[in-house]
Formats: structure tokens, C-alpha cells, sequence
């Protein structure tokens, strides 16, 4: 961190506020990156640190905060090693909040989800083609904003990195406690990093007591209702929910319960009993106490009609663990799948999907001869095949060969290329780059073009 002094930036400071921290170091904030119910984090001149400050209930910092003694206690946690996970570098003086680190370029989670001011902004440029016959405006606005932020197949990189981070924290016993779209930071470009931002909830796992911390929506049912506090299985839950509301624009649990349309009248408020009668159905089902929307055993909360076509966006794999964590797991949550199962799947999706060059959305090639979202004819691509694994290549995409093609899975995502390519898909031919090496457990098939 840089000592600044008030005479290095203009006196009217017109750029945000300024913070200064325990050491006297000076920050000015640029712009708010996120924020949510516990905390909003700001930019700062220094494009490599941010600024977190803790909420109260009503919205304003939390002056009753004991950042010290917390910070302290995060300090000592045997965090794995390398981990992406950003820790508090020092608290803001005379003021609540605290200074972490955040890398240049990267954006929240959030950037995935279309808010108001990004539907306005799309509202008013034109549609593209293949959405012009979408006769819902916010459905088209929703997709548009899907393939413009890099479709499926960029969701599918963020949440395996994303998983892989929390199955490396609770491989060591900890806990996250607060998994959120504006807690997960990811950088820009192919093989972009992904950061967990917010330390404030890290601690063990405790067998009995402990807090719950969760963010609306996201909330784990045993969390919601009372019964239990956080542990890995809610990271799990709220990580699973997360995900399948990026992917599928509709969450995993507002079916026709909610809507009114279960055919029952009223009878959707006798399900629950006790202190739960008094909550409105969405609240219900934000605490579980309705069926997961594709239940393959209880279709009394399903919702075919809405968000995108999970047969579209999930892979086989990523439709067991849903099925699992938001099914059995709903009500046995030591039935819910290790994150490290998470990771597994959806960097097997992320390898065996393919962006529509046309649309920009993403889809399986091998299931799919033509884009299922704008019917475009799919393009040609490569098929990389070992024992272990398969990856797909198309012309732009990135030439790189992941560890896992040849070695076991493993949860930490960076250095993890073992080779380099150069692709002709005219000669069918595939050479490597200088300096690499092509293993021999690695075969290569060519598909043509769908007419």
C-alpha cells in the first residue's frame, strides 16, 4: 500500500470518499463493486485495493463491529496454501470497515445477473436477430444480457473455479458462511482467476453452536428455519442456488407454489406448521419448505415454463448434483454433494461446451447439430480425448491443455496448462506450440461443420 497525502488529489476529492486506515495510509474510492446484506466493498484509486465496510440492519455502517478481534482470529485460520481467498490487510480508522486486496480488472459474480440500470441500457440498443421473435421483452432483454456476458460456457469457468476454492477451504475444516454473487470476485479473458473477496464469516466448522450467516435467497433451509448453523453443507446449498439461478434465470425454488397455479386455491399455506405459517409462499420457499422445481419424485412446485431450458445449460452430471442437493438433500443435508463434486462437473462442462459464434450462447456440440438458441449450423471443432478426460476446441477458443487431461482432477486452478497448440482446422492437423510437447495419452478427432 502507497502512503498518500490530501496535496496528491484534488481537495474536493470528486472521485468518492476518502478512508484512511490503521497505518495512516490515505485511499480514495472510486466507485461501489458491490453490495449486499452484511457489507459493501468500493474500488479505490490504487486499482489493486478495494474497501469493505460492514451494514447494520438498516443499511449504514456497523459502528458496533469488533474488526480487530475478528481479523485476528482470520489471521490464524490454516488457510490451504495459494488459496484465492482475499484477508483484510488493515482496518479503516476512526470509522468502521477494512482494507483488502482485490485484483485489477476483476468484477463480481453479480456482473451475470441483469439488473435495472443494465436491462435500461440494453432496452435501448437493438435487439439482435435471433431474439427479435421473443415475444417477452424482459425474457429477451435477460437473454441478450446471458450471451453478451459470455454464455453458459463463461458461467460454467466461474462456477468450477468458484467450487474448487470452497472444496480447498472445507477440505481444511473451514467454513465460508456467506456464499454470494457479490462475494466472488472473477477476473476478464480466458483463464481468468476467480477470488472469494469477503473473509468476514471464514472460521471451523463447530459440532455444535455457532452462527448462521447466509444471503437472502441463498439461504441453506436448516439456516432459515432456525435449526442449524453454517457448515459445509450450507456453503453447498447456497452454492448450488447460486448456480442454478446463473444458469437457468429462475431460482430452484419459485414453482407453481408460489404462483398460484398448483390447482389447490389456498391450500399452498397448510403445508408449513408452527412459526412458518406466517410466511408469505415466497419466503416459504426461499427456506425450503417446498419442493426443488424439477423434483423427479414431487412435481407438486414444478415450473417447466420458466427461465431457460435446463436441458439447454446443465450437463447430466450438474443435473444430479441439483437433483440431489435441492431433493434428498433438502431435507437431509448430509446428502448434499462435497463441492469437490461441483468443481468435477462443471469443469467438465466448461471443457465439452462450445460458444455459438453467431448468438454467443453455448451449448453441447455433441448433442446438438445446429445452436438450440438461434439455430445456427454448428461450426466445426476439435475433440481432445484421454483416459480421463475430454475437451472441446473451436477456432478462437483458447489453444490450452489442462493438467486434467492426464492427470487426476485437482482443485487448484492456476497453473494447470501443460501444453500449448496450434489448430488447422482446414488441414485437420494439430502441431505444438514451440516449446511444448503434445503427451501421447492425448488423441484427437475432428467434426466437421453441421450443414
Amino acid at each position: 500500500m502507497n502512503n498518500e497525502t490530501e496535496n496528491n488529489v484534488d481537495s474536493q476529492n470528486t472521485f468518492g470518499r476518502k478512508f484512511t486506515d490503521q497505518y495512516g495510509n490515505v485511499f480514495y474510492t472510486t466507485e461501489e463493486l458491490a453490495r449486499g446484506g452484511q457489507g459493501v466493498v468500493f474500488r479505490t484509486k490504487d486499482p489493486d485495493i478495494a474497501i469493505k465496510q460492514p451494514l447494520n440492519e438498516n443499511g449504514e455502517p456497523d459502528t458496533t463491529s469488533n474488526l480487530q478481534g475478528r481479523f485476528q482470529n482470520i489471521r490464524l485460520l490454516p488457510l490451504p496454501r495459494s488459496i484465492s481467498v482475499t484477508l483484510p490487510l488493515s482496518t479503516l480508522e476512526n470509522e468502521p470497515g477494512y482494507v483488502m486486496r482485490l485484483l485489477n480488472g476483476m468484477k463480481p459474480l453479480g456482473l451475470f445477473h441483469i439488473d435495472g440500470k443494465t436491462k435500461k441500457t440494453l432496452s435501448e440498443k437493438p435487439l439482435p436477430q435471433w431474439l427479435s421473435a421473443v415475444p417477452d421483452r424482459d425474457l429477451a432483454l435477460s437473454l441478450f444480457h446471458y450471451a453478451s456476458t459470455g454464455g453458459a460456457k463463461r458461467r460454467y469457468e466461474a462456477l468450477y473455479k468458484c467450487a474448487a476454492l470452497l472444496a480447498r477451504l472445507h477440505s481444511a475444516g473451514l467454513v465460508y458462511g456467506d456464499v454470494s454473487l457479490n462475494n466472488v470476485f472473477i477476473g476478464q479473458g480466458e483463464q481468468s482467476s476467480v477470488w472469494l473477496i469477503d473473509a468476514d464469516n471464514l472460521r471451523f466448522e463447530r459440532m455444535t453452536g455457532g452462527g448462521g450467516t447466509y444471503t437472502p435467497r441463498l439461504g441453506a433451509p436448516e439456516i432459515v428455519q432456525g435449526k442449524d448453523a453454517s457448515r459445509p453443507r450450507t456453503d453447498c446449498w447456497a452454492f448450488a442456488v447460486m448456480a442454478f439461478e446463473m444458469l437457468s434465470l429462475t431460482h430452484p425454488f419459485i414453482g407453481k407454489k408460489v404462483s398460484g397455479e398448483d390447482g389447490d386455491g389456498d391450500d399452498w399455506d397448510a403445508e408449513p406448521s408452527g412459526d412458518n405459517s406466517t410466511m408469505s409462499a415466497e419466503e416459504q420457499a426461499y427456506a425450503g419448505l417446498f419442493p426443488y422445481i424439477d423434483d423427479e419424485d414431487d412435481d407438486t412446485n414444478e415450473a417447466p415454463d420458466l427461465g431457460l431450458p435446463r436441458m439447454l445449460v446443465l450437463s447430466a452430471g450438474l443435473k444430479i448434483l441439483f437433483q440431489e442437493t435441492f431433493g434428498t438433500g433438502r431435507i437431509m443435508p448430509f446428502r448434499r454433494p462435497a463441492m469437490s463434486f461441483w468443481a468435477l462437473e462443471f469443469a467438465k462442462a466448461f471443457d465439452e461446451s462450445m460458444s455459438c459464434p453467431v448468438c454467443g450462447m453455448s451449448y453441447f456440440p455433441e448433442e446438438y447439430e445446429t445452436c438450440p438458441f438461434c439455430d445456427t449450423p454448428r461450426p466445426a471443432y476439435l475433440t481432445a480425448s484421454s483416459t480421463r478426460w475430454k475437451k472441446v476446441y473451436q477456432e478462437n477458443s483458447s489453444l490450452m491443455i489442462p493438467q486434467r487431461m492426464i492427470q487426476p482432477f485437482s482443485l487448484k486452478t492456476g497453473n494447470e496448462s501443460i501444453s500449448e497448440i496450434t489448430i488447422d482446422f482446414m488441414k485437420k492437423n494439430v502441431l505444438p506450440e514451440r516449446g511444448f510437447s503434445i503427451p501421447t495419452e492425448i488423441t484427437f478427432s475432428f467434426s466437421e461443420a453441421a450443414k
